[in-house]
């Protein structure tokens, strides 16, 4: 019986190895089109709770952006916060007013002022305040980041150039800025590079798996048949991989940007128990994932588990070691595969020689929180 499972652990580590050799080639298929001259129509929309010692830098870098004036909107949202955000925003708006630019540039709502309306009431949390800023926006494309991020002038540029007729899904890297960096921090970095490589490559095979509203940006005629957030409304999270993944049968291309300044910086401040509560709610959605990424999710939990197994039966004396490092050893290769070449075309230099001691980490990392969030609770900002 455990000379069975060894066997069919090694089996699931090859089959794992092809498909994320299969995602590897995927980095190579996103395009950038250096000389286009067309400006496209973008809606930049943030939902802020709770966000004042962030919001005014993150308004100094949307108000900044080198594109044409009348090519871009900010549409900011408080979300009930019960801080200063809605003040500082007030206050960021009347100076864009003095200099005449906040008609085009800044637009200011408050989630308060629409509570009373029906189409708000079966949303919760940020896609409340998320669709109170797209029913206010006026252009074709939906662009998105957070409260705490930091992108640079020439992030619409970038985004711009990112786009042809048929591009309607586009997102980008966005890498965590610690303000008391701890080795957990580090561990956190190395895991969120492993999911934007997960996303370029899985994009590049037209094969939606997941994404980040840190730096998003899709169609809203595709927003609006996917029937917006009225399927997912009820749920806290999900604004970004749950509607990729409504989107998908709607989008005809994915691009992932590569570009320096297309990278959009998330200042992180948040303590363990921040950061156990939002993976616990991330891991929470595998029950709204289409049957598609049920399969390759739950495989990846056989597959990991099935190594647990293999080491605990070799600490034992129950097996050879060979099952174990054989199939380990592949897992490893597998990953360096996804991430080297992603790091490739960001330009990045990272220690990727830690990778076999991250993956010894992440394994019971994927599966703690993968049972925590089928089974257990999390506490969120709303």
């Amino acid at each position: 019986m455990i000379i069975m499972i060894g066997w069919s652990v090694l089996c699931l580590s090859i089959l794992y190895l092809l498909f994320f050799l299969y995602l590897s080639t995927g980095h190579f298929k996103h395009k950038v089109y250096k000389h286009k001259q067309k400006f496209e129509k973008f809606s930049l929309i943030v939902a802020a709770r709770n966000e004042a010692q962030h919001i005014r830098d993150l308004c100094s870098c949307l108000i900044k952006q080198n594109y044409p004036v009348d090519c871009f909107e900010i549409i900011i949202v408080d979300d009930l916060s019960e801080d200063q955000t809605l003040g500082i925003l007030k206050e960021i708006q009347t100076i864009c007013d003095q200099d005449g630019r906040s008609t085009v540039n800044l637009k200011i709502y408050s989630v308060a002022d629409f509570l009373h309306e029906n189409k708000y009431q079966s949303l919760c949390g940020k896609k409340r305040a998320l669709q109170i800023g797209i029913d206010h926006s006026q252009f074709e494309f939906l662009v998105y980041t957070d409260a705490d991020c930091l992108p640079s002038k020439e992030w619409l540029n970038e985004i711009n150039r990112h786009i042809d007729d048929k591009t309607d899904f586009i997102v980008g890297y966005s890498p965590l800025i610690y303000t008391k960096p701890t080795y957990l921090d580090w561990f956190k970095s190395f895991e969120r590079i492993s999911i934007f490589a997960l996303t370029s490559g899985s994009f590049g095979q037209h094969l939606a798996m997941t994404c980040t509203a840190r730096n998003m940006i899709y169609r809203r005629a595709h927003f609006d048949k996917a029937g917006g957030f009225s399927q997912i409304g009820h749920i806290k999270s999900g604004d970004d991989d749950l509607m990729l993944l409504l989107q998908r049968q709607y989008t005809r291309k994915y691009n992932f940007m590569f570009t320096a300044q297309s990278v959009v910086p998330a200042i992180e401040d948040k303590d363990i128990n921040d950061h156990i509560h939002q993976e616990t709610r991330r891991a929470s959605k595998l029950k709204y994932y289409p049957a598609y990424l049920k399969i390759i999710v739950i495989s990846v939990a056989v597959f990991y588990l099935g190594l647990v197994l293999l080491l605990i039966s070799s600490i034992a004396g129950l097996l050879s070691w060979q099952f174990f490092i054989s199939s380990f050893g592949i897992k490893v290769i597998a990953e360096f595969l996804l991430i080297f070449t992603w790091l490739i075309r960001m330009n990045m230099k990272i220690k990727i020689t830690l990778l076999p001691v991250v993956e010894i980490l992440y394994i019971p990392y994927f599966l703690y929180f993968g049972i925590k969030g089928t089974f257990g609770s999390y506490k969120w900002k709303n």
